[in-house]
């Protein structure tokens, strides 16, 4: 959510779309809550945020789902449209190695969030190693004849990922001020994201 207000205020959009994965290649989905539940969170977690919209793409979809499925939905939606794809810097520098990533690169801007060090939270290391991620991945891509635009976000150094979240979950501590409070409440309501441990006590 934070990575998603950034961007939009950064870079002036006029409408984040998300659009949560039914089966990504990219993820293990052992860890994961069921498409229903991510896709209910999402909703939740927008609903008072009129320039955030929840894309039907993926809900009457089975099997796995690509990005470049998504990018040429986009461009089909809504083809006057200028595309930014909003990205963790972990997830960017896997771009040359994604199916059709020639097709994808040049298609739509890159807006990568950095992820601080585990322990380190100094904004400036943030910056100077997601940039490096962005020249080299612009190096790889390249190679291929395709040329990226890309700009690192401004982010607050603080460390929120998905996988932290399900992990504070499972072990029963509090994800207070990293998630909103309905889905704080969703999660609690469906007992996601619970060890058995956590679930009975």
């Amino acid at each position: 959510m934070l990575i998603a207000q950034m961007a939009a205020s950064q870079v002036a959009l006029d409408q984040v779309i998300w659009i949560p994965d039914r089966s990504s290649p990219h993820k293990s989905r052992s860890s994961l809550a069921s498409f229903e539940h991510r896709r209910e969170m999402v909703a939740t977690s927008i609903a008072d945020r009129p320039n955030f919209v929840l894309s039907p793409l993926l809900s009457n979809r089975s099997g796995t789902s690509l990005a470049i499925d998504t990018l040429l939905y986009l461009q089909k939606s809504q083809p006057d449209d200028r595309l930014y794809w909003i990205i963790g810097a972990d997830a960017f520098q896997t771009l040359p190695k994604w199916p059709r990533c020639r097709e994808i690169g040049a298609q739509c801007n890159w807006l990568v969030a950095p992820r601080p060090n585990p322990g380190d939270g100094e904004w400036e290391k943030m910056q100077v190693q997601t940039n490096a991620i962005g020249r080299r991945v612009a190096e790889q891509m390249a190679l291929f004849d395709v040329q990226i635009q890309w700009q690192v976000l401004a982010m607050p150094a603080i460390e929120i990922s998905s996988s932290q979240i399900r992990r504070y979950c499972t072990e029963g501590r509090s994800i207070r001020y990293l998630v909103p409070e309905a889905v704080i409440t969703y999660i609690a309501a469906h007992q996601l994201y619970r060890s058995p441990t956590t679930a009975n006590s």
